[in-house]
């Protein structure tokens, strides 16, 4: 969760309790305008190399090899109702140089749980002997609980606290392209198509935007055992900054990930990964915040752990080892 609006002064004057309940709400002021932005974001993830799909489903069935993973962040660890993301996902190639993608996320921030079930359908289009074109389309259901009745206030009957939410499962489609070859690759997506809103007489309880997601990268071979994956993802949102993550994957004969990470104005993060057998895969992440979050926090962790086994559907052109 990020981008949000800083402006939350009203919202701590109105809230007093325990220190840690103090603690939760400066905590919150930093990244929180008001409850209704609580689930403006999509799930975010430092390193989406570990499930590309998330940011564009044209990415299904794209890999060389088809995967089941987890995947776990912690965001601002220490901070009371800091973001926590955690997900399982999918993804596979079909026959007909059809791709699938899938998964179920689960996003907690304070008293807001964002439960999201996607699934995804990409088909590959051969232009030539070195480029192919993906072209995906997102089915996506979700909900959304409040619990603002948990969150202490100075007044025993707060109306701004006196009530929980529940959105109700809603439905809503994404869409993307990717053009890709064994070398480069680059993407854009939208993978909610449509904003919504969820209101309580005139007040907004829940904002949930659009986004835009234009990225690139390319493979480069810098020897026989090493090749650098350098990429760039530009995200934009209604009524927020646009985000620039900048990535340099490192990777070792086959075996081994490293490398840095950087989202412009927000984080630095370092990745290291490794290739525990052929079908196994570990990963983690640490990041540090380059906001004033950092007078919370200075840390967010990333896990994920990943099984592959091989296709027996395979693309006309290969594709590269990663995409992000």
């Amino acid at each position: 969760m990020q981008n949000q609006s800083p402006d939350t002064h009203s919202l701590v004057n109105n809230i007093i309790g325990t220190k840690k309940m103090k603690r939760i709400i400066i905590s919150l002021s930093f990244f929180l305008g008001t409850f209704q932005l609580f689930a403006q974001q999509d799930p975010t993830f430092g390193q989406y190399i570990f499930n590309s799909s998330i940011i564009n489903p044209a990415q299904a069935g794209v890999q060389e090899a088809n995967q089941i993973g987890v995947l776990a962040r912690r965001q601002w660890v220490g901070m009371e109702g800091a973001p926590s993301t955690n997900s399982i996902y999918v993804n596979t190639r079909l026959q007909k140089n059809l791709g699938f993608a899938g998964g179920i996320y689960t996003d907690q921030v304070g008293p807001i749980n964002t439960v999201t079930l996607q699934g995804d359908i990409a088909s590959h289009i051969r232009l030539n002997d070195k480029w192919t074109m993906s072209a995906g389309i997102r089915l996506m259901g979700s909900n959304t609980k409040a619990n603002l009745t948990t969150l202490p206030t100075n007044q025993s009957s707060d109306p701004n606290f006196s009530n929980n939410y529940n959105s109700g499962f809603n439905l809503n489609l994404g869409g993307g392209l990717l053009v890709y070859s064994e070398r480069f690759f680059v993407g854009a997506a939208m993978p909610r198509l449509f904003s919504r809103e969820m209101k309580d007489g005139n007040t907004t309880v829940l904002s949930i935007q659009n986004h835009l997601n234009i990225y690139g990268g390319a493979n480069v071979k810098v020897s026989e055992d090493l090749m650098v994956t350098p990429s760039v993802l530009v995200r934009t949102t209604a009524n927020a900054p646009m985000a620039l993550d900048l990535n340099f994957m490192f990777n070792y004969k086959n075996i081994i990930d490293f490398g840095p990470m950087l989202r412009y104005n927000d984080a630095f993060g370092i990745l290291v990964g490794y290739k525990i057998s052929p079908n196994f895969y570990a990963g983690y992440m640490y990041e540090y915040p380059l906001s004033d979050i950092q007078m919370a926090s200075k840390q967010t962790h990333e896990i994920t752990l990943r099984m592959s086994w091989v296709s027996k559907y395979k693309t006309q052109v290969r594709s590269p080892r990663y995409f992000l």
